[in-house]
């Protein structure tokens, strides 16, 4: 991320740089200096962007000017100061706006004048129609550049220092709202989740898939069916059927290459519970933090921050998962621990049969009855999930910071309510020694798994194994105490229909996220 800061010349821009500077810690740049730099080592000579421009023509001014800004293209956490005519061409504009915010200042034709005046008229601005021509240039650029700038701030009559204060307050509600756009996941293969929890519809947008993937809306439907709610007495009762439609990116069932929209209308949301509690941050949920960073928050359900918004990623998971199929690749979890109470057994076959989707027919029993009795007492519970990824090739991940075991805890952690992970054996390992934990290898493979798939962030070919946790739901019609907007203590009961507990919901959205 850079900061660019243009204008026509007279404006201010290096003045007032020079405070925002101060203000933000990054290091400033400034295009002239570096246009003079260039011609130094391209001719052997010092000359100013004044005499390059007057005694080599403004074709040669302009190609340098060019070259310049298309080097600070990758520029990252720069502040760059450049004239407001750089970003008229278009190779210039282009690079200066990669990964940016550009801030345009402007000022009234007669702060210009004057202040050219003092410094110095530029070449193109001589003559006794210069004024007019100033007028003229500066209508120009307001109505070419102000629209493509993300701040534009007006320095008539300011001082410097006021208008550099001005900028870095723009430029923390720029940033704050660009982290709010953080709603895309993936690198070559990406989607876009949208949508609220009281809103008309959710949905999400992949894009990347390559054409020629046979997909159907059947295929997504059932992994929604497996996260939607009103499945049992152990999720909530709200009933959506959670209706997938294909709106664009394939075609006669398959991929075409372009991007894929689905969404799900919302059928049975009631945001009348929620009225009574509107002013008030809910215990356990992303209210309190969503307001103190925008300022606005969607007490409906917590909008974007409410499990909802996962049923987008089940959607996107259902084509992940399709795509590792044809490479052998599987994806499972199951509980293993509700309520303190752990999985024995493990037997795959058993998992979708019953309703808290554990692998152990009798703790499933024993699961089930502590979540109603948890739901009976105005309550919740969390537990624990594993997930494993079978048939996963040696060689997978890459060292440092791109490690596998990195990349699966930051896609599983995107979930509000997992508040821990553990690779293979995890914290078991502290509590033995090197001789006991490392896996030994024999016969051309290991002959345990202990590292859980993956050892120095690459996959070992054996089984991936994570252990999830997942808290006890936040909503809960117990009294509870909180604060109000004005920051008054207040008691609070969350009344609806919440889940008594995720775990068995969360299943297909952990499996969606790691594929």
């Amino acid at each position: 991320m850079k900061i660019v800061i243009a204008g026509a010349k007279g404006a201010g821009k290096s003045t007032v740089a020079g405070h925002v500077e101060r203000l933000t810690g990054l290091t400033l740049i400034e295009t002239d200096q570096l246009i003079e730099e260039a011609y130094f080592k391209q001719h052997g000579q010092r000359k100013t962007c004044r005499e390059i421009y007057t005694e080599c023509g403004s074709d040669v001014f302009r190609e340098l000017e060019r070259q310049v800004a298309m080097s600070l293209e990758s520029a990252d956490w720069r502040l760059v100061v450049c004239g407001g005519s750089t970003l008229l061409d278009p190779d210039s504009r282009r690079a200066l706006r990669m990964n940016a915010i550009l801030v345009y200042l402007k000022a009234d034709a007669e702060t210009i004048w004057s202040r050219l005046i003092g410094i110095g008229l530029p070449p193109w601005l001589t003559g006794t129609d210069g004024r007019e021509r100033l007028e003229n240039d500066i209508s120009y650029r307001d109505e070419a550049l102000a629209p493509l700038s993300d701040i534009v701030v007006d320095a008539t009559g300011k001082k410097p220092e006021e208008i550099a204060a001005e900028i870095y307050d723009l430029l923390g509600r720029e940033l704050a709202v660009r982290m709010t756009a953080a709603n895309t996941f993936g690198d070559i293969v990406r989607i876009t989740t949208f949508g609220e929890s009281h809103g008309p519809a959710i949905g999400a947008v992949m894009d990347g898939v390559r054409p020629g993937i046979v997909i159907s809306e059947a295929d997504i439907q059932r992994e929604l069916n497996r996260r939607r709610p009103g499945q049992s007495d152990v999720t909530t009762p709200r009933d959506e059927k959670d209706q997938v439609e294909i709106l664009s990116g394939v075609f006669e069932g398959k991929t075409t290459g372009a991007p894929i929209a689905m969404v799900i209308f919302n059928r049975d949301h009631d945001s009348t519970k929620y009225e009574g509690i509107k002013d008030l941050f809910r215990p356990g949920h992303a209210d309190f933090t969503f307001y103190q960073k925008y300022g606005i928050r969607d007490y409906r359900g917590g909008g974007r921050s409410s499990g909802r918004e996962t049923a987008g990623r089940v959607m996107g998971g259902a084509i992940a998962r399709t795509l590792l199929a044809e490479k052998g690749i599987r994806i499972l979890a199951h509980s293993v621990e509700i309520a303190g109470i752990a999985a024995e057994r493990c037997d795959y076959d058993v998992i979708e049969t019953n309703p808290v989707r554990c692998a152990d027919l009798e703790a499933a029993k024993r699961m089930q009855q502590a979540i109603v009795a948890a739901k009976d007492d105005d309550d919740s519970v969390g537990g624990v999930v594993k997930l494993e990824i079978l048939g996963l090739p040696a060689g997978l991940g890459d060292p440092v910071f791109g490690k596998l075991d990195a990349r699966l805890c930051s896609a599983i952690m995107t979930l509000g309510a997992v508040k821990g992970i553990e690779v293979g054996k995890g914290f078991a390992l502290t509590k033995m020694r090197g001789s006991q934990s490392n896996d030994n290898m024999a016969d051309g493979g290991f002959v345990s798994n202990n590292a859980g798939g993956i050892t120095g962030g690459i996959s070992t070919g054996q089984p991936v194994e994570l252990r999830i946790a997942v808290k006890p739901t936040s909503s809960i019609a117990r009294p509870q105490t909180t604060i109000d907007l004005d920051g008054r203590t207040r008691p609070i009961e969350t009344h609806g229909r919440h889940d008594p507990c995720i775990v068995p919901r969360i299943i297909p959205v952990i499996e969606a996220m790691a594929a």
